[in-house]
């Protein structure tokens, strides 16, 4: 399904805009109940506060700079929380965590924001918002690789973010597969020579050639993925209102102007990009 919001860049746009990159408060008295409510009303962990679980760093997505945590999701997040009349406060969360619904089944936060693919089986675990985000899956490698494409990964040490679909590509083309915590000790360990490829996804790869132009992105993997926020199991009420925020910023030019300032596309590209972050 092709998701009604704006789509990540094509391999060819990225790689040109890759070198040219330099939380409704709790109204009614409800229970805080971890945010769990399936009326019209929105229950928070903490009140006049939407929490949030974010894997930092994953840069475009989310990630420390000068001090703050910046990026595509929090943004993001940021409108929807002003849109409810809350603040926002991110914690630092291990994608693990995020992704098994662990997170958000403990009243560790409210919503999980991290730049997350929505799959079948995290579908099983907690509840998704519309797509915000269509992004597929690249294979970038090291200058002097003998990789060309996907099926030159077997036998060779590729690196990927524990727990993630890359994770799950290179295991399915037979490569040694290099587990690192977060994306950025994954483009550290293909900058140091830790391991010849990385696989991840195509949004994350800008940022890294930025930093190194003489990477290379060999091939876009077309695995139709779309990312989505997510919110405990049953949380209706919450779904709803993060649901009608992003559809107020589809409408209103917001998502582009958010793909443009992160992600170099849209209209909006190059206005705002961020510059290098050392995290």
């Amino acid at each position: 399904m092709k998701s009604r919001f704006h789509g990540a860049a094509t391999l060819s746009v990225l790689a040109v805009s890759a070198l040219a990159l330099s939380a409704c408060s709790d109204t009614g008295g409800g229970e805080q109940a971890g945010g769990e409510a399936t009326g019209g009303e929105i229950s928070l962990i903490n009140e006049g506060t939407l929490t949030v679980c974010s894997d930092i760093p994953y840069r475009p997505f989310e990630y420390t700079e000068n001090g703050e945590t910046v990026g595509f999701d929090i943004d993001l997040v940021n409108n929807i929380a002003e849109d409810m009349g809350v603040e926002t406060e991110f914690i630092r969360t291990a994608f693990e965590g995020i992704q098994s619904g662990v997170a958000l089944d403990s009243d560790q936060c409210d919503l999980a924001a991290s730049g997350m693919t929505i799959t079948e089986e995290r579908e099983s675990v907690m509840d998704f918002s519309e797509p915000y985000l269509d992004d597929n899956l690249a294979l970038l490698v090291a200058p002097d690789a003998d990789i060309d494409s996907l099926a030159d990964v077997e036998g060779k040490r590729v690196g990927v973010q524990q727990a993630t679909t890359g994770e799950t590509q290179a295991q399915e083309n037979n490569a040694e597969v290099v587990q690192y915590e977060d994306s950025a000790l994954m483009i550290q360990g293909l900058n140091t020579g830790d391991v010849e490829a990385v696989i991840g996804n195509i949004s994350v790869m800008g940022p890294a050639i930025t930093d190194n132009p003489e990477l290379r992105l060999v091939e876009e993997i077309e695995t139709g993925e779309q990312l989505g926020l997510a919110v405990k199991t049953g949380n209706t009420a919450l779904l709803e209102q993060v649901n009608e925020s992003l559809a107020t910023m589809e409408e209103n030019g917001t998502l582009e102007e958010l793909e443009g300032k992160w992600l170099g596309t849209g209209e909006a590209a190059g206005s705002a990009s961020p510059e290098p972050s050392a995290s």
